[in-house]
């Protein structure tokens, strides 16, 4: 190696050297990051806090000083109980209680809750918060209907199973972390006989030793969340999951990990503060070593078992829809009793299965189903709701056996609202319209784009295909019932004004959960499902015309993809009247009976042959 690139390497490494004096000059040069510049959710729950601790005990939490005394722990429910949500994640709160164990307050730090995400205001969100500030970390709290022994608050309307998860994290975390604290339960009597509440073991050292604004000792941060002021509009924040050493550090300098940058800012968590973003991106706080929580009975048993009402009549309502698919032939042959039981059963799905037990199936929930099979399937993840597992395992049964037509005909709540207000419609005479055949091929296949669009959109988050979902008008109509902003409310009564005079519409050309439920579809096992002629398309157009959802090619064949069951074309197989081979056979019969009939005049035994061939017809023809 020559003089001159021993010279040159000489040079690099005295670049590197410099540069990495450099970078170790800035870091010295950054401000301290305090706690509440990493959760500012701190300042909303503590506004008083003067200074905080580090992450400590098992499970972790931080202490909250103000005047040189402890006034209270601030944790979060991630560090404590994970339990799935309706979105099949956690949702991660920061929770606040006092030396006594009372929640002082609770703010949602990041979630997946399409609910939550869009649906649900800020307001309705912070009222719910507001009725847990008070209650002991060891009440037993209840969402409803008091219950004796336990403490009941006010759910949010439309998110039933995901305020039930949170009422389960938020209390069993607080009793866990209170526990560690060493606070005892306010119910119970202490060694002389009345309920007290002792002071932390580690009270005294740490009242000696309060730290001012003290900075964590983490390496970095990956995002910072930011308010939102349209309701509905959120922004998430993400954070570091590596461990290091517990505790917090003296109020020194750091050196920033400048090989990282934040997240972009994304769609799913609740606006917490003003105070956002902060003017210095700040280190994580320390945590302690990972801790499993004790073992508890899973939360959907608990869910499972305060909805046995509403189990027990969706399953009778499942088992009344099984009885009518297995005899769907019968029923065909009377077709006013058809109409009765068709229109009956779809006030039980809008009313009952809908508004009453919030089970309208929707396109999130396929998305999320396959999002947890690539990311790991728990059963805890889809047991949480028992309403829209059973359906779902009913739905799973029907495809295979019957198609996608059983549950878009028959289960799906804005479906049979569609149907109700195409029934009203026709006894007030509107107008029916239809697209051109050219245009509806082209409209059909509109709800399998957007099928496609928002499984492109979940495979990076689920909160973001929520948002975009909302092309489903269910949230608004079901879950919801029209209490929202009005521009989802527009958009939903637009649908069900057009429903009213073209049937369905939305579900023939819009609905990206029918899309999805169509592709499995196509596996069904069996071909018995509708009956068909040999005659049906050539020449007979008969059901393919009166098929308002035009599901029955001009061919004659039935297209699975779009048929929602509703059995208007097994009336039209049976009906006499109105099936043209039908007719031509009846016509051929009545004509022999009448020859037989003026042959008979003159021959009484001829007459009593041709009485039987005429019953041996029928009976044959019934057979068929």
């Amino acid at each position: 190696m020559g003089p001159s690139a021993r010279n040159r390497m000489d040079g690099m490494q005295i670049v590197r050297v410099l540069g990495t004096l450099l970078l170790w000059c800035i870091a010295s040069l950054a401000p301290a990051a305090d706690f509440p510049s990493v959760y500012p959710q701190a300042r909303t729950i503590f506004p008083d806090a003067e200074a905080y601790g580090g992450f400590e005990g098992k499970p972790p939490s931080v202490a909250v000083y103000r005047g040189g005394r402890i006034i209270g722990y601030l944790f979060l429910t991630e560090d404590v109980l994970r339990i799935p949500a309706y979105s099949g994640k956690h949702i991660n709160t920061m929770v606040g209680i006092d030396p006594e164990g009372r929640i002082v307050g609770l703010s949602i730090v990041q979630h997946d809750e399409p609910i939550l995400a869009v649906g649900i205001t800020q307001d309705r969100l912070n009222r719910y918060v507001a009725q847990y500030e008070g209650k002991s970390a060891y009440d037993r709290v209840t969402i409803g209907a008091e219950r004796k022994g336990y403490v009941a608050i006010d759910g949010i309307t439309g998110a039933t199973i995901t305020v039930m998860v949170q009422n389960a994290t938020v209390m069993r975390s607080a009793k866990l972390v209170a526990e560690a604290r060493g606070i005892r339960n306010p119910g119970l009597a202490g060694p002389g006989g009345e309920s007290q509440a002792t002071e932390p073991p580690r009270l005294a050292q740490q009242l000696s030793q309060v730290p001012s604004l003290a900075k964590p000792s983490r390496s970095a941060v990956e995002s910072a969340a930011v308010p939102a002021e349209a309701a509905g509009i959120e922004a998430r924040a993400g954070r570091s999951a590596d461990s290091v050493a517990p505790g917090w550090s003296a109020p020194t300098t750091t050196r920033p990990d400048f090989g990282r940058q934040a997240q972009p800012l994304v769609h799913g968590v609740v606006p917490l503060s003003r105070d956002m973003p902060p003017s210095v991106i700040a280190p994580l706080p320390a945590r302690p070593g990972t801790w499993t929580p004790p073992q508890e009975e899973p939360a959907w048993i608990a869910i499972w078992q305060s909805r046995t009402f509403d189990i027990a009549v969706l399953v009778i309502g499942l088992a009344a829809l099984s009885f009518i698919l297995v005899f769907q032939d019968w029923l065909a042959k009377y077709p006013t009793a058809l109409i009765y039981v068709r229109n009956g059963f779809h006030v039980y799905t809008l009313f009952f299965i809908g508004w009453w037990g919030l089970a309208q199936l929707s396109v999130i929930n396929v998305l999320t189903f396959v999002t947890s099979f690539m990311q790991g399937f728990q059963w805890e993840n889809f047991l949480i709701d028992p309403m829209l597992f059973i359906l779902w395992g009913f739905v799973a049964m029907t495809l295979l056996l019957w198609g996608r037509g059983v549950y878009c005909g028959w289960l799906c709540p804005f479906g049979a609202l569609q149907e109700l207000i195409l029934i009203a419609s026709r006894k007030l005479k509107l107008p029916e319209v239809e697209f051109s055949d050219a245009v509806h091929e082209r409209l059909v296949a509109l709800k399998y784009i957007i099928l496609i669009l928002l499984f492109g959109v979940s495979l990076q988050s689920i909160a973001e295909a929520a948002w975009y979902a909302e092309v489903e008008p269910f949230k608004t109509v079901i879950s919801m019932r029209f209490n929202r902003e009005w521009n989802y409310v527009l958009y939903a009564v637009i649908l069900i004004g057009v429903a009213a005079v073209n049937r369905k519409f939305y579900c023939k050309y819009l609905c990206p959960l029918g899309a999805a439920l169509a592709i499995p579809g196509r596996f069904r096992l069996f071909e018995w499902w509708l009956r068909r002629r040999k005659e049906c398309g050539k020449p007979c157009q008969v059901c393919a015309n009166r098929c308002s959802v035009r599901a029955i090619r001009p061919t004659g064949e039935i297209n699975a993809n779009e048929c929602h069951y509703c059995l208007d074309c097994q009336v039209i197989y049976y009906n006499d009247k109105v099936c043209l081979p039908l007719i031509d056979r009846r016509k051929r019969r009545e004509q022999q009976l009448v020859r037989g009939r003026e042959s008979g005049a003159n021959n009484p035994l001829q007459a009593m042959d041709t009485s039987r061939e005429h019953s041996d017809g029928i009976l044959t023809e019934n057979k068929h």
